[in-house]
């Protein structure tokens, strides 16, 4: 009886013990990890001096969150290759025990006559063949030629799956650097806009104040004084939009460079904007072999193309007899053992010969599962050529665009000019100055937007080609180093030299710049 209440009572502690209660995360737990996330956030974050568009692009690939995620991802990947791989060796397994039981196991044996055993004896003669107490150890070796054919095909297939995050984390920097080509352009234009858009945003409210006090007086006509009211509002509301639209560009550049928002840096190109068209000097057919050869979407699809295959060798593999070789070293303590230690090795086959029925199902399922992935590979293809096809329209339609844009704020700066004039002469409103500037403004805005939208599509050509704008071992790159780099790859592009250069070419065309300096 004692011993059944101990044994219920430990049983209870060991059910208790294993029980779980949910346990929530406490606050101040929670703002440990904000106030170490701040920080983990606001490091490298200096900026010395102004940034040029190659120094943005670069901080942005050295210190963006959705590029190191799938930098990230593609290590994992690698990681799982080498798991893989280790599945190929035989197993070597070692092993002891112990044992040990109140009474020995001791046990009688009879005769066995037509089918049945005889009768136990009044005193039978027990006999024993083990220890109550042993001890085991043992090192065994085993392999599965099978399961070794397998883990072939299987690490070939996972470092496909690599090559293929690779792939996608050269996707992750295209996109990145267009990001920022489009951000920086627009943070260019709000830096400059903002510092005419506030001034005249002071003229209109200063109007609008004194026509409130000339409708209080009645200096003129109640109609006349809303209706000039109604159009200084209007003007308000426009140059409050307009800001708006402007304020958060710097912060999404900000973002895309790893920079906490907030932070502070100046752009270079808003003091001295140049507004130089780039030329694209590649012709179309040149454009579309490059992105089909290098396009990361569509070496992705021929890598899917291989893991395919593979998938249809494992298939095959798979139905073939299974072989297992075994052998070990084996130690027992037991004393009624003639050897106490002994060797053993043997081989064994088996094959399920139903898989036999299954063969003709899985070819098919080959032939279709790699038609689908050849379709697939089309498609993908198709719809490549037709971007590169629509980057080429857009870019022309862009420069069109950024032409007349340019024309529209050469009027509209002449028609400011000559209402400033006719202001200062007292044949022109104040209302007439403050429409036309915000005119001006909103042609410059035209203009600024117009060339954000040129430098986009013009990098979206190359973005359509493939093409790497970053040398392979870019983010063991320093900063300055990468920015001119990536000013050179600019430069290279321009001049229609598509062919992607070595690390040693460029290192030696910037040694030859800088000896020309």
């Amino acid at each position: 009886m004692f011993k059944k209440t101990l044994l219920a009572t430990s049983l209870a502690v060991v059910i208790s013990g294993c029980s779980v209660t949910p346990s929530s995360i406490s606050p101040d737990q929670l703002a440990a990890t904000a106030q170490t996330d701040i920080e983990l956030l606001s490091q490298d974050q200096a900026v010395d001096g102004a940034i040029t568009l190659d120094e943005a692009i670069a901080r942005a690939v050295l210190n963006n969150r959705d590029k190191k995620l799938k930098a990230l991802e593609a290590a994992l990947a690698q990681g799982q290759i080498e798991l893989v791989q280790h599945e190929m060796l035989p197993s070597l397994t070692a092993s002891a025990g112990y044992s040990k039981r109140s009474e020995y196991a001791a046990s009688a044996s009879v005769n066995f006559t037509d089918g049945e055993p005889d009768a136990l004896s009044p005193n039978p003669s027990y006999s024993v063949s083990q220890d109550k107490e042993r001890d085991t150890q043992d090192v065994a070796f085993a392999w599965n030629v099978l399961d070794f054919g397998l883990s072939y095909v299987r690490a070939k297939q996972h470092a496909d799956r690599y090559l293929i995050s690779k792939e996608r984390e050269r996707k992750v920097v295209h996109n990145i650097t267009q990001d920022v080509r489009a951000a920086y352009w627009r943070a260019v234009s709000a830096e400059r806009l903002l510092t005419k858009i506030n001034p005249l945003i002071e003229q209109a409210s200063d109007a609008l104040k004194d026509s409130r006090q000339v409708e209080t007086q009645r200096l003129r006509s109640p109609l006349e004084a809303l209706y000039y009211q109604r159009e200084l509002l209007d003007i308000l509301r426009s140059l409050q939009s307009l800001r708006q639209d402007l304020m958060g560009a710097k912060t999404e550049l900000a973002s895309l460079m790893g920079l906490k928002p907030g932070s502070q840096f100046v752009l270079s190109d808003v003091d001295n904007p140049s507004f130089i068209v780039p030329q694209l000097a590649v012709e179309l057919e040149h454009m579309e072999e490059l992105a089909l050869a290098q396009r990361p979407e569509l070496v992705e699809t021929h890598y899917q193309k291989r893991i395919s295959a593979a998938e249809t060798r494992a298939a095959m593999l798979s139905f073939l007899p299974s072989f297992n070789l075994t052998a070990g070293i084996y130690q027992d303590s037991n004393e009624y053992l003639l050897n106490q230690d002994w060797t053993s090795m043997g081989a064994q086959i088996s094959w399920n010969l139903f898989d036999v029925f299954k063969v003709g199902a899985e070819r098919r399922m080959a032939k279709t599962r790699e038609a689908l992935v050849e379709e697939q590979r089309l498609a993908a293809s198709m719809a490549v050529l037709t971007q590169v096809h629509l980057s080429r329209i857009r870019y022309e339609q862009a420069r069109k665009t950024f032409d007349l844009a340019g024309e529209y704020l050469g009027v509209a700066e002449r028609i400011g000019e000559q209402t400033l004039n006719a202001a200062q002469a007292k044949r022109a409103s104040k209302l007439d100055l403050i429409r036309e500037s915000l005119n001006t403004v909103l042609a410059e805005l035209r203009r600024d937007v117009a060339y954000a939208d040129l430098q986009n599509s013009y990098g979206r050509v190359y973005v359509t080609m493939g093409m790497d704008l970053l040398p392979e071992d870019y983010s063991e790159v320093a900063l300055d180093d990468l920015s001119k780099q990536i000013g050179q790859r600019f430069n290279q592009w321009q001049s229609g030299q598509m062919e992607q250069v070595t690390q040693e070419q460029s290192a030696a065309e910037a040694a030859d710049e800088s000896k020309a300096g």
